[in-house]
């Protein structure tokens, strides 16, 4: 079979909204399959080349949910026995047809198939040729998510996704699954499956953009076993998706919510969820009382004072005595609520305890370097986000179940470490790749502090004390207390950015921070050197550019090339920078001026540790 040579259409996603995804789409397709592909802007026209496909009709139609506008396919020419790896790993395709001779050695070639990739394969005979369809993994990953969370309860949650998926394949002609198949199809936004969800994370890395990474570096380094890692983890993105790749993997943060965040999700695919059921109930009944005033937090699990929230916070005017009181004992019933669970299920409810607080106490930085910020209050309590987010997490668990069954996922292993990505431990091992998302030059200058806005999570957590929290925030890259960098320290392109902060009069606060960025980050890249073998890989994602404006008259003032900057950085570290890739993004908030007209686009930095 291996030189049995098909006729692949790669129908992309239709929530494909940007260029920029379009290209990394193409970069991931020409990295997992040899030869070059011919993008196809009206699917329909493939009818005349290829009329096999015209005969394939409701879900199935090549013609059904594409993209409306640009490129909609891509078709190219490569083996058949490519056919399980491309389900396995593609990101950004909706559905694989394939076209082949009809010949007793491909029918069986399809009927030795493993049942994760029969599961989501079907195939047909139409005058000489194989005529065969498969849904890619990841594409089921996505719309797993929507169609949990149209349903009723976990039990319903794996019934439905049965019979979507049997819909999608055209092996269930029922008009109520078609509905739902078509209800997920359509949604814009997915990116809260596989538990990428779990806690509200602002910056969070794109699963799609990272998934595709992983598959470009792993090809590119050629026959495995690989191992990667992010030591910038956040959320953990990185690490679930090379856990479905079969990828094992190892995650850093000097944050420790975002080490508990990471893995807490990782940890979350190994639950229960009969067992995860009795705890959301008990957890849910608890909450439920306490917010109609029915319990008593006497009787409770744990018995602790009210939330002392640090000075800067209670010095907003909205954080009056009476509104810190309220959120004080919010806080006082989900820590309860969680303290009373099961040690197994712990973590996760610790993070969905955090990600309530996180939710209903918002803070926004606003870019000045003095610490000002806006605080928003949500309108739903605490306890009641936390008991919506159990329900929901325990539908993303039977979601999980239910692809393990049917695809066969099996993760790889992954570790987090809350270590320092400038000192990484030396037991952590040699890598193969990296593929990590660092703090973006302005978060380095006052306009975002992370560690201050997760504030209330990290002392309801007992993390950090109200004055260990501005500790962890001056201990950040390139962090507001940065001091004493001196200017012969930087490239000739960081000191003129440096220089010219140093000489505005709104800006000159900025200008020490930003330098410490940059020497920061020059630590950062020599570690990411030092952990990876000769001939590894590493993509950084990186803001493309940020840009200093007239707040009057919103001119652009200084156009700092961040990507460009950090990308030198990586080269003085011993890196070879391969390419600068620009990607634009859905970003905008219209709260923040004057970027919020601007494009957003950030920048992949390729660069490969010499032989």
């Amino acid at each position: 079979m291996d030189g049995c040579q098909a006729t692949y259409v790669f129908k992309l996603r239709r929530n494909i909204a940007l260029e920029g995804d379009l290209a990394l789409a193409r970069i991931e397709l020409d990295a997992l399959i040899p030869g070059v592909g011919r993008d196809v802007h009206n699917i329909v026209d493939l009818v005349r080349d290829i009329p096999q496909l015209g005969r394939l009709r409701g879900l199935a139609a090549v013609d059904c949910n594409t993209r409306p506008a640009g490129v909609q396919a891509v078709i190219s020419r490569g083996p058949l026995t490519l056919l399980p790896d491309l389900i396995r790993r593609l990101s950004f395709v909706q559905r694989i047809y394939c076209t082949v001779p009809d010949s007793g050695a491909a029918r069986a070639w399809l009927s030795e198939l493993g049942p994760g990739i029969k599961a989501v394969s079907c195939h047909q005979v139409e005058h000489d040729s194989l005529v065969i369809q498969a849904i890619p993994h990841y594409a089921l990953f996505e719309i797993s998510d929507v169609v949990a969370r149209r349903s009723a309860s976990a039990e319903q949650t794996g019934r439905s996704l049965d019979e979507v998926l049997a819909a999608w394949l055209g092996r269930l002609d029922e008009p109520r699954a078609a509905r739902l198949a078509q209800t997920a199809l359509d949604a814009r936004s997915t990116t809260s499956h596989l538990f990428h969800d779990v806690h509200y994370y602002k910056a969070k890395f794109f699963p799609r953009l990272a998934r595709s990474m992983l598959n470009v570096c792993s090809r590119a380094l050629g026959d495995g076993p690989h191992r990667v890692i992010d030591p910038f983890v956040g959320s953990g993105t990185t690490l679930m998706e090379a856990a479905t790749l079969g990828i094992p993997s190892v995650g850093v943060d000097i944050d420790p919510l975002s080490a508990l965040i990471s893995s807490a999700k990782l940890g979350a695919t190994r639950l229960d969820s009969g067992l995860l059921t009795k705890e959301v109930e008990r957890a849910a009944d608890f909450l439920d009382a306490h917010e109609n005033g029915g319990g008593s937090l006497n009787a409770s699990p744990l018995e602790q004072g009210a939330i002392t929230f640090p000075v800067w916070l209670s010095k907003n005017r909205r954080m009056t005595p009476q509104v810190a009181a309220c959120l004080s004992d919010e806080i006082r019933i989900v820590q309860a609520a969680v303290a009373g669970c099961s040690p197994q299920f712990r973590p996760l409810l610790r993070v969905l305890m955090s990600d309530a607080i996180s939710r209903r106490i918002r803070m926004r930085f606003l870019g000045t370097g003095v610490g000002r910020f806006s605080l928003t209050l949500a309108k739903t309590p605490a306890p009641r986000i936390l008991a919506r987010s159990l329900k929901r997490h325990l539908k993303a668990l039977a979601t999980f179940e239910w692809l393990c069954r049917t695809v066969h996922l099996r993760l790889a292993e992954a570790h987090v470490v809350e270590a320092d990505a400038r000192r990484l431990p030396g037991s952590l091992g040699t890598f193969d790749m990296v593929v990590t998302s660092p703090p973006y030059l302005p978060a380095s200058s006052g306009r975002e502090s992370y560690a201050r806005a997760r504030a209330p999570s990290l002392i309801a957590l007992g993390m950090r004390g109200q004055g260990e929290v501005d500790r962890l925030a001056n201990a950040s890259i390139g962090s507001m207390d940065g001091k004493g960098v001196g200017s012969e320290e930087l490239t000739h392109a960081e000191r003129h950015l440096v220089e010219w902060l140093q000489h505005d009069p709104l800006r000159s606060l900025k200008a020490a921070p930003t330098a410490q960025y940059f020497v920061d980050m020059r630590d950062s890249f020599g570690e990411m050197m030092r952990v990876l073998r000769p001939g590894g890989m590493a993509v950084v994602v990186s803001g493309k550019q940020s840009t200093f404006y007239n707040f009057a008259t919103r001119e652009a003032l200084y156009v700092a090339r961040s990507a460009e900057l950090l990308a030198e950085e990586a080269e003085k570290a011993g890196f070879i920078v391969r390419a600068l890739h620009d990607v634009q993004l859905l970003k905008s908030n219209v709260n923040a001026r004057p970027r919020s007209l601007d494009n957003y686009y950030e920048t992949l930095i390729f660069l490969r540790k010499p032989c």
